[in-house]
């Protein structure tokens, strides 16, 4: 992917309010690491081809769309599981200064693995993460007590 299309996405995504993205984007667009986002039926996402040229890697599992399946939904998250070197389950709303974390994580660990989640589902990862031999150093991030993500639209809010 060129840098110009890197930056219309991270334009793109600032506009649907999704600009959290835009740190870990950048450094895709500079060259310093590769970024994958898998779909729950892809059995395998192309991981060890994205880590050829000697960039970090980032795979991230959107598991919060007001659908949280859980390890079970995900095709790939056994294999991904044992690809990573590290991991963030993420069960609170995005900002900027998490997705710059996880890009600089990356770069210590080389291969991590970013499980956006509910703040519900996060539980549910971290004991999948907990269960691998040798186990998985991973972190997670939750809303403020007594605080949920994600936030449920107020029904007639959707368009």
């Amino acid at each position: 992917m060129k840098p110009s299309d890197i930056a219309r996405m991270i334009g793109q995504a600032e506009l649907a309010g999704v600009g959290f993205y835009a740190p870990l984007l950048r450094r895709v667009m500079i060259g310093e690491l590769n970024v994958c986002l898998p779909q729950r039926d892809t059995a395998m996402p192309p991981l060890w081809r994205l880590g050829k040229k000697g960039r970090p890697v980032v795979c991230i599992l959107g598991d919060d769309d007001y659908a949280t399946t859980g390890p079970a939904g995900w095709a790939c998250a056994g294999k991904v599981r044992a690809w990573a070197a590290g991991a963030i389950v993420h069960g609170t709303g995005g900002q900027p200064w998490h997705y710059d974390g996880a890009a600089d994580t990356a770069m210590h660990v080389r291969r991590l693995l970013f499980i956006e989640t509910s703040s519900d589902g996060a539980q549910q990862w971290a004991a999948f993460l907990h269960e691998r031999t040798p186990v998985l150093p991973f972190m997670g991030l939750l809303p403020p007590v007594p605080g949920v993500h994600p936030v449920m639209p107020v029904k007639g809010e959707l368009h």
